[in-house]
């Protein structure tokens, strides 16, 4: 996995409408059939978001397979401006930035010693979970370890298959201890999907094992996002 930051001088746009013009730039730039493939998956191997940082913007895209590696690296770390169809101002790249994080790093986590039993997520952008066809805006320890779940399972499936019986395990001993959440809407497409932003604290109890395999999780989590439309600048998080 590979998370590229790209830093930009602050547009003029929202960075929620940033996100979702630019991961429309970004299949404007993948081959047809790469398009194609991504269209058939349950879980994207990417996912994308724009924050706000002082008079900067910072688009994220995390590569999580190694084949989102080979279509979509070479081109974002070679990129110096940016020109959107539907936005005039063209965007000048001022640096690029990026860390690496692999299976065998996560394995790592979770085989070491001495770990914690409290995650407090910062929730960096619009966040929304989808169930049935619904969307739901508060999250819960289930949600939560289910979509990273999920996610992991579906990108690497020689590695990891989704255990039903362990995240009902590790639902069963993990709560919310704090929160500080904002309901909003986030618009994709003329569509507003309900959403939240804000923060908050996960204890996990039990077994040594399972708070290994929560850390695990949130390590991977911050590659790959949590929740629906992560490659369309939701579901960003990081773990303070």
């Amino acid at each position: 996995m590979k998370e590229l930051r790209l830093f930009f001088k602050r547009t003029a746009l929202p960075a929620n409408v940033l996100a979702v013009k630019l991961q429309g730039y970004l299949m404007g730039q993948i081959s047809d059939d790469y398009a194609e493939f991504l269209h058939q998956q349950e879980t994207n191997p990417y996912a994308s978001f724009v924050i706000d940082r002082g008079d900067q913007q910072v688009w994220t895209v995390s590569l999580l397979t190694e084949q989102a590696c080979e279509q979509l690296q070479e081109g974002l770390l070679s990129l110096q401006h940016i020109q959107l169809d539907s936005y005039a101002e063209l965007i000048s790249i001022q640096k690029i930035e990026w860390r690496t994080l692999s299976v065998d790093q996560l394995m790592a986590i979770f085989n070491a010693d001495g770990h914690i039993d409290r995650f407090s997520i910062r929730f960096l952008t619009s966040t929304t979970f989808k169930s049935s066809g619904d969307y739901l805006i508060f999250p819960t320890t289930r949600l939560i370890f289910q979509s990273l779940m999920q996610k992991y399972s579906r990108l690497y499936p020689d590695v990891s298959s989704f255990d039903p019986d362990l995240l009902d395990y590790l639902t069963e001993h993990s709560r919310i201890t704090r929160y500080r959440l904002q309901t909003h809407y986030f618009s994709v497409h003329k569509n507003k999907i309900p959403a939240f932003r804000g923060s908050l604290t996960i204890k996990v109890t039990g077994a040594s094992t399972l708070r290994a395999f929560a850390q695990m999780l949130f390590a991977f989590g911050e590659f790959s996002g949590v929740g629906a439309k992560t490659s369309m600048g939701m579901g960003g998080i990081e773990i303070e």
